[in-house]
């Protein structure tokens, strides 16, 4: 009868094991760790039945507590990853998912025929607008001269052109752009090809196929191919380690070699730069060019100083002339109009409600009532400022002084302790005389730490407000239906608009913040400030979009509360989001050829030519809006994109092959752009580029943070993760090493101030400016 009961529970039990095993170890875990020892216990006496009972409650136990590990382990990453996609999917971007081959590959067609549709516009406007095209080939500027009327002329002089012409004719700046994206090549290369070769194969054969079970083949080749666990995440540490010491190697060499063209660009600096200082900060008593003089005299003693300019308060002759120029445009266009048709001559309205009166003759009136204002005011800031002992009225608290010796420049530039305060006589290199921003210059000191804090406000503004702005534009560019033609196309770019369209027109409202509550002082100044904010604004919310997600102000509260859990922030979402960056970077190809089309100065030369000479007209369209098309602008994008090849080249090798012809199609459109048609900048020397490679740096740092929160995660074990950490140490040592060894871009004063040193600069061809430190608008001007 016991046999019988026992059979019957062992029955029982056997069937509740196969219904709901976890139930046998939620509910009756105390009862079933009894029922194991009583069973042993008879077991142990040799009763079958007793033995077979402990057999199915050792099974039922085990069975239990892996079912129930399991639906813990599924509950809790089910509930991350739905929390992580509904955040992404709120901002507009997506996870790596089933069918983004599909969408790849639509993406790439559309992009690949607007390139080749966008050049071929290119190649007809060149041959039809050789002013707006070849402007610098028909001044004798350009690297070549290529035929403007050979359609394809432009590419072999693009790719033709060297380091040294690009110098030349364009400037170290852009020269080093240019090298900029020889170096983005490059790397990827470097970088690239092991990735492709070695671990893309790797990760295809010995991942587990975990793609292959989601029907994602776009990640066969990636690490979203690996399982976690995986013996080759080995090899991912490996590669982690030989992506960050070939990337250092690689900067540190291209940063020597820039070194030699800096210090040679500094040898040939023209003399009245060179031997220039600004100076702000003067205090009341010296706001003049006299009293300026002496006290530049007591520094450097014996007749050193050949001259100092303060600058004067002409912010109201500035508007007076501003509104001259006005009146003199409509002048010449009235005078247009009237003489294409001469039966109707054109008519204007003065006032809200008064009578019509003739174009010409207003415009006229206005003319000779504006010109005598501007002189007389000019005249009257003129003579103030020459009497004698005259100090303060128009004069501002910052100038210029220009020595007889380039080293008494280099020696005034590293003086420090000038006064007690130390807000007073900050000594720096000038920028080019055309290039300073003499507005800047005339800004009262007492209230620039007030429009510095709104300024950072603004800014902050701008950083909580851009991931919605981007939200928005992506979600109603997903929502639009291109028919059943076009939407697959649509749906290749849709994801990417918003981010693509924030991207462009982020420049603009940063440098609109810096012109109206920051002292710029020059216009290359005021681009690489916004070269350094704009980079940043891209690192948070392109290369880090999925960590950022939605809601900006948590993933900054993190980062300042608890920086150590950016791994796992990083690590949980960047990863499951690389066929996002891959369409990214290919959207990116279209947009630089667009560039080539210039259709903004091209629109501006149509409309000026229809009033004034084709010359004039050219003058007039130039330069390219240079908040968008400004070199500190393009350096920041173009290190965006190399970062983001860099930090998702492990995790997804392909990337470094759309980043690797996003470069090449960098060298050929802006290789002839910048040289052949856009206008010279004026030219800070390379320190775009220094800024560059520092950016690539912190990419590296971003990589490491990111590689090392992927291996603890998906590794197996600890031990992989350890391996990798400290490469986020070395890329910072390495950075400081190359602060220190290159953080001096002047030349030696060694060279300046010895007698074999002077006797070299004296032979050397120096640069020649036309423009001196002194502001234009005190002068007649010429008509």
């Amino acid at each position: 009868q016991q046999q019988q009961q026992e059979q019957l529970l062992l029955q029982q039990l056997q069937q509740k094991v196969v219904e709901q095993p976890c139930d046998i170890s939620r509910k009756t875990e105390a009862a079933q760790i009894e029922a194991i020892a009583s069973a042993a216990e008879r077991a142990v006496a040799g009763e079958p039945a007793a033995a077979a009972l402990l057999v199915a409650l050792t099974e039922a136990e085990l069975a239990s507590s892996e079912q129930t590990g399991l639906a813990r382990r599924t509950t809790t990453t089910t509930t991350t990853t739905t929390t992580t996609d509904h955040d992404v999917e709120t901002m507009g971007l997506s996870y790596n998912a089933e069918g983004d081959l599909t969408t790849f590959v639509s993406a790439l067609f559309t992009d690949t025929v607007a390139c080749v549709v966008i050049i071929t516009m290119f190649m007809v406007l060149r041959v039809r607008y050789p002013l707006m095209y070849s402007k610098n080939v028909l001044m004798g500027t350009a690297p070549s001269s290529p035929d403007s009327s050979s359609p394809f002329s432009w590419f072999q002089a693009s790719i033709g052109a060297n380091l040294e012409q690009h110098i030349a004719s364009s400037g170290l700046d852009q020269a080093m752009l240019l090298e900029f994206s020889s170096f983005g090549m490059k790397l990827c290369l470097l970088v690239g090809l092991p990735m492709l070769c070695i671990t893309s194969p790797i990760n295809l054969f010995f991942g587990g196929h975990l793609a292959d079970e989601k029907h994602d083949h776009m990640s066969l080749l990636s690490l979203g191919n690996v399982r976690p666990g995986s013996m080759v995440y080995w090899v991912t540490a490996a590669a982690v380690w030989f992506t960050v010491l070939v990337s250092v190697r690689a900067i540190f060499q291209a940063q020597e070699k820039y070194m030699h063209l800096r210090w040679r660009w500094c040898r040939h600096m023209a003399t009245s730069r060179a031997n220039t200082v600004l100076v702000e900060g003067i205090p009341d008593q010296f706001q003049s060019d006299a009293e300026l003089r002496k006290f530049f005299d007591v520094l450097f003693p014996g007749d050193r100083i050949q001259s100092t300019y303060c600058v004067k308060d002409t912010a109201a002759l500035c508007k007076l002339l501003q509104q001259l120029a006005d009146v003199e445009h409509n002048l010449v266009v009235a005078k247009t109009q009237r003489d294409q048709t001469p039966e109707h001559p054109p008519m204007i309205t003065p006032l809200l409600c008064g009578a019509k009166v003739d174009a010409v003759t207003y415009w006229e009136e206005m003319v000779a009532d504006v010109k005598p204002r501007c002189e007389e005011l000019r005249k009257t800031i003129t003579e103030a400022c020459s009497a004698p002992g005259a100090v303060g009225g128009y004069f501002c608290s910052s100038g210029f002084v220009t020595f007889y010796e380039r080293s008494d420049a280099e020696i005034a530039v590293r003086m420090t302790n000038i006064s007690t305060d130390s807000m007073e006589w900050l000594i720096d290199h000038p920028p080019e005389p055309s290039d300073v921003l003499w507005v800047d210059l005339m800004q009262d000191p007492t209230a620039e730490v007030g429009r510095h804090v709104l300024g950072y406000c603004l800014v902050a503004g701008l950083y909580f407000a851009y991931m919605p702005l981007v939200l928005g534009i992506t979600n109603i560019a997903k929502l639009i239906d291109m028919g059943p033609t076009l939407q697959p196309f649509w749906a290749g770019i849709a994801p990417t608009f918003g981010l693509t369209i924030m991207v462009s027109f982020l420049p603009t409202f940063i440098i609109a913040i810096f012109k109206l509550f920051f002292t710029l002082r020059a216009e290359a100044w005021a681009q690489a400030r916004l070269q350094e904010w704009y980079f940043w604004f891209n690192m948070v919310f392109v290369v880090m979009a999925t960590a950022v997600a939605q809601n900006t102000a948590d993933f900054t509260r993190t980062i300042a509360t608890s920086p150590f859990d950016v791994f796992n922030l990083l690590a949980n979402s960047m990863p499951y989001a690389t066929h996002f960056y891959v369409n990214y970077i290919v959207m990116q190809w279209p947009t630089h050829c667009m560039n080539l089309l210039r259709y903004a100065n091209l629109s501006k030369f149509k409309i000026f030519s229809a009033l004034y000479e084709e010359e004039e007209a050219v003058t007039m369209s130039e330069p390219e809006d240079q908040d968008y098309y400004g070199v500190g602008s393009r350096s920041a994008r173009w290190t965006t994109v190399l970062v983001i090849g860099l930090v998702f080249g492990t995790l997804c090798p392909p990337i470094f092959v759309v980043t690797f012809i996003n470069f090449l199609i960098c060298r050929v459109v802006y290789g002839y752009l910048i040289p052949f048609a856009e206008t010279r900048k004026p030219d800070l020397g390379g320190v775009f580029w220094t800024t560059q490679l520092r950016h690539v740096f912190h990419g590296l740092m971003l990589y490491c943070m990111l590689m090392t929160g992927v291996l603890a995660a998906r590794g197996p074990g600890r031990v992989p993760m350890f391996v990798v950490a400290p490469a986020l140490g070395y890329v910072i040592v390495a950075l400081k090493h190359f602060d220190s060894h290159f953080g001096s871009p002047n030349l030696p004063l060694q060279e300046l101030m010895s007698e074999e040193g002077k006797a070299k600069h004296a032979k050397l061809v120096k640069r020649f400016l036309k423009d001196e430190y002194v502001q234009t608008e005190l002068f007649e001007r010429i008509a």
